[in-house]
């Protein structure tokens, strides 16, 4: 007797499972199909490991790339915090170097302007010497 012949004489639930189950028992076939079952669950949860090793390599890689992300902006943090004192730095080294340069020009023009006045003395003199000296004066 088939499956199918089963459902058809027995409209009761509990009687087809009987029926069936007598079918598979009476077929030898029960042991057969709880092999193809385990066979079946075994390839699955083999494809389930499978599935599970890509999932944690790949997690396992996400992880390494944020890690080497997190140190690279760590090291940029330090770079830029380095580069800040150093333009601080070369901040207050333009500010002194502007003070003495405006100390320097303001030194090189009283320097200029008593070169100047001496120019000035020495010439007055000369002139001087050089009237005494259309004079005849010693």
């Amino acid at each position: 007797m088939l499956v199918s012949e089963a459902l058809a004489q027995a409209p009761n639930p509990q009687a087809v499972i009987d029926q069936t189950a007598t079918f598979y028992l009476n077929q030898g076939v029960l042991g057969a199909t709880c092999l193809v079952f385990i066979g079946l669950f075994v390839g699955v949860s083999w494809v389930a490991r499978g599935f599970y090793k890509d999932l944690k390599a790949a997690w396992a890689s996400i992880a390494s790339e944020r890690e080497r992300m997190i140190l690279a902006q760590q090291a940029t943090v330090t770079a830029t915090e380095k580069s800040v004192a150093a333009l601080e730095g070369l901040k207050s080294t333009l500010e002194t170097s502007k003070d003495a340069s405006e100390d320097l020009t303001k030194q090189v023009e009283l320097a200029a302007q008593e070169s100047r006045h001496a120019l000035s003395n020495i010439k007055a003199s000369l002139d001087g010497i050089a009237g005494r000296l259309d004079r005849g004066r010693p």
